[in-house]
């Protein structure tokens, strides 16, 4: 079976997928950086119980990002 050459076009898809990539990790990180959050699992511990309790506005603001 033939393998499939990337094009131009995939390319420069990859490209900007790299770059939202990095503009999600700085932002990631200057909150980390303000918060002085060392790890994701100090992200995360602090994540969960806000999720849990929240009334769903804040899981559907964050899917709809990420949508």
């Amino acid at each position: 079976m033939a393998e499939e050459r990337i094009s131009r076009d995939d390319i420069v898809r990859i490209a900007e997928g790299l770059k939202l990539i990095e503009d999600g990790v700085e932002k990631i990180q200057g909150v980390m950086r303000r918060k002085k959050i060392k790890s994701i699992k100090e992200i995360a511990a602090e994540l969960i119980p806000v999720f849990k309790s929240d009334d769903d506005s804040l899981s559907e603001s964050v899917i709809s990002r990420l949508m």
